[in-house]
């Protein structure tokens, strides 16, 4: 008999452990919502690598993460699964059923899940739907991003993708746009849940600026304009500098700062430095590295304008976290970005050009904002506020036998 409330196993490559607390940090706080509200577990595999540094920092860290974590009260498994770096990569998602099929079947002893709840298209979503056939359980996959932006569009990724968004009983999308490019790929829109990220009220909301910057060591006048996260070519920052360096003549106190780490895959940092030596502007554009989510607050807090460049997203979690703090932003219309950015007293959706952004940044620091009418509708959507949805949507697949598509 299937139950109102499901027994859900989470299954995702992106929720953070020992070695990378940093790592998914927005998938861990749905799913942490989530488990407030059922009975939950995580299976978060790794790939395996041996204790040597030979592979790479980044690999070794991966040998290092213990096999069992607790996370705030849920467990935490970390099962590994074999990665050849850059190679196979059309054989990912067998190799992570396979690699994780041990821990799923000893965790159903002690925790007969009732459904398999997996994050990202590929290879998650993928493994996710191998394992969900062989245990017979209904399947849920969260689409976030890049997984249907770029992947899908990938031939050695893309059938893999659609067999498996074809076999999940429910998909969620982050954003319109995402559900809209899942349908146009042959998928029911009847099984497509639009469920975009929320924020943490009680970590997100104004802070005096002066104190702000105070806490953060930076100079007390002068105009701000803050950017967040990972610092890949698709955020658009090289675009933010190009634009700073229009407005320095009619903002000479303006500086620019953007807090995130570095991204191996597609570093934007030579592109920020090239734009910012080409206007001469090196000594206010800032990099800064990643910071605690709980400091924060005090960078959206010293700024005046946030601006996001980017050439696509699902559901921007920054957009969300600066609109709390009560400050208006500049950004793109893709992804949710729309849904956050709905008016102008909240903010600017302009063209990810220079032209375009510079207009838009000289007009958001040249005019008087509502910090408080920007925070009040930035902070109305709480993670607990996408679990009860993301349960209302598990619970409502399990009231009928598991449909599969061919």
């Amino acid at each position: 008999m299937r139950h109102s409330s499901p027994r859900v196993l989470t299954f995702t490559t992106l929720f953070p452990n020992q070695q990378q607390p940093a790592h998914g940090l927005f998938v861990k706080e749905r799913i942490l919502a989530l488990a407030k509200l059922v009975d939950l577990r995580v299976v978060a595999p790794v790939p395996w690598f041996p204790r040597i540094r030979f592979f790479g920092e980044r690999y070794y860290r991966y040998a290092m993460v213990p096999a069992r974590e607790n996370c705030r009260g849920t467990p935490v498994e970390h099962p590994r699964f074999p990665v050849i770096p850059k190679l196979c990569k059309t054989v990912d998602g067998a190799l992570l059923a396979a690699g994780s099929l041990a821990c799923l079947r000893k965790l159903r002893d002690e925790f007969p899940f009732d459904i398999i709840d997996s994050h990202w298209a590929y290879p998650d979503g993928v493994a996710a739907a191998i394992l969900a056939d062989h245990f017979r359980v209904p399947l849920a996959i969260t689409v976030r991003g890049d997984d249907i932006n770029i992947f899908l569009k990938e031939f050695w990724r893309r059938p893999w993708i659609r067999w498996s968004l074809g076999k999940a009983d429910l998909i969620i999308a982050l954003s319109r746009e995402l559900k809209d490019i899942v349908v146009a790929a042959g998928i029911s829109p009847s099984k497509v849940a639009v469920i975009s990220n929320g924020i943490n009220s009680e970590t997100f909301h104004p802070v005096d600026r002066k104190l702000a910057r105070a806490r953060l060591g930076l100079p007390a006048e002068g105009r701000i304009v803050l950017s967040v996260g990972r610092l890949h070519q698709s955020k658009g920052y090289p675009i933010l500098v190009e634009a700073a360096g229009r407005l320095i003549g009619k903002f000479p106190d303006l500086h620019v700062y953007i807090v995130g780490s570095p991204d191996h895959e597609a570093d934007a940092r030579p592109a920020i430095h090239e734009a910012a030596v080409r206007h001469d502007i090196m000594h206010r554009v800032h990099l800064v590295e990643a910071q605690d989510p709980e400091m924060m607050k005090y960078w959206y807090g010293a700024a005046d304008v946030f601006c996001l460049p980017t050439e696509r997203e699902g559901s921007a979690n920054v957009l969300l976290e600066a609109q709390a703090c009560g400050i208006p932003s500049v950004t793109t219309p893709v992804g949710g970005n729309p849904d956050v950015i709905n008016s102008r007293e909240v903010g600017f959706l302009v063209r990810p050009d220079v032209e375009a952004m510079a207009e838009a940044v000289a007009t958001a620091l040249s005019q008087s904002w509502d910090t408080a009418r920007i925070s009040g509708h930035g902070r109305r959507r709480t993670w607990q506020t996408v679990a009860e949805e993301c349960r209302s949507h598990l619970s409502a697949i399990l009231d009928f036998p598991p449909r599969r598509e061919a």
